[in-house]
C-alpha cells in the first residue's frame, strides 16, 4: 500500500510539474508576441543630404516620404543636412552656393529645435523641399506648421548657434560617409559601405527591407519574395 501511494504521489508531482512548465511556456510566448518593439532593435538609418541637391530632393520626396509612415516603428531616422561643403574661417562653402548653405543652416536649426522628433522632421522636410524655390514661404509656412517661431529659426540661422550646428553637421557627415562622395548618402546602423550606398541608390526599399529582415529580425515587415514593404499604413 505504501509503495502504491508513493507511486501515485510521484505521478501527481510529475503531472503538476509538466503543467507548470507548459503554463510558463505559454506565458512566455504570449509575452513575446505582444511585447513592444525594443528601441535597441530598431534599424538606425542616417540620410546625409543637402537642401538644394536635386538628387536629395528627388530621393526624399519620391522614396523616403512615401515610405516613412510605414517604417517609423522599425527605424530610427537621422537627417543630416550638409552635403559636399566645407567650413572656412569666414563661414561655409557649399557645392551649390550661398543659397544652399543658408538652406542647410535653416534645416539644421529646425531639426535642433525639434529635438529627436523624427515625424516632425519629415513633416518640415517634405514641406521645405516641395517649396524649395520659395524661401519666404518655407520659413513662414513650413516652420510655422510644426509650431516653430519664424523669428526663432531666423535668429538661429544668422547667429553663432547656426554656425555651430553646421559645424556639427559637417563633422558628422565627413566622419560617417568618407567624403561624402555621394549626395544623398545612406548609412545603416552607423556603418557606411559602398555596397549599401550603391544598392540604396538603385532600390532603396529593397535595401531597407534586407536590413530590417536580416539584421533586425523584422520578418513580417517586408515580403521575402521581392523585398518590398507590406505594412498596411497609407502615407
Amino acid at each position: 500500500n505504501r509503495s502504491t501511494r508513493a507511486r501515485i504521489i510521484i505521478m501527481n508531482m510529475k503531472t503538476c510539474f509538466t503543467f507548470l512548465v507548459c503554463a510558463m511556456s505559454i506565458a512566455a510566448i504570449n509575452a513575446t508576441t505582444h511585447a513592444p518593439i525594443p528601441l535597441q532593435n530598431k534599424l538606425d538609418l542616417s540620410i546625409y543630404y543637402s537642401a538644394r541637391s536635386t538628387d536629395s530632393i528627388k530621393f526624399i520626396l519620391t522614396k523616403l516620404k512615401p515610405l516613412y509612415c510605414k517604417i517609423q516603428k522599425y527605424v530610427e531616422l537621422n537627417l543630416v543636412p550638409f552635403g559636399k561643403g566645407y567650413s572656412t574661417n569666414i563661414g561655409f562653402f557649399c557645392q551649390n552656393g550661398h543659397i544652399e548653405c543658408r538652406a542647410n543652416t535653416i534645416h539644421n536649426c529646425v531639426f535642433d529645435k525639434l529635438s529627436r522628433n523624427s515625424t516632425a522632421h519629415m513633416e518640415y522636410l517634405s514641406c521645405a523641399l516641395e517649396h524649395v524655390d520659395n524661401t519666404i514661404h518655407v520659413e513662414e509656412k513650413c516652420a510655422g506648421h510644426i509650431g516653430l517661431s519664424i523669428d526663432e529659426i531666423q535668429s538661429c540661422a544668422t547667429s553663432r548657434e547656426g554656425y555651430l550646428l553646421m559645424l556639427e553637421a559637417e563633422i558628422q557627415t565627413k566622419d560617417q560617409t568618407h567624403g561624402p562622395r555621394f549626395v544623398p548618402s545612406y548609412v545603416f546602423d552607423e556603418f557606411y559601405n559602398e555596397r549599401d550606398q550603391r544598392l540604396a541608390s538603385t532600390d532603396f526599399e529593397s535595401t531597407l527591407c534586407e536590413k530590417l529582415i536580416k539584421d533586425h529580425g523584422f520578418s513580417n515587415v517586408c515580403s521575402k519574395i521581392n523585398n518590398v514593404l507590406r505594412v498596411n499604413e497609407v502615407c
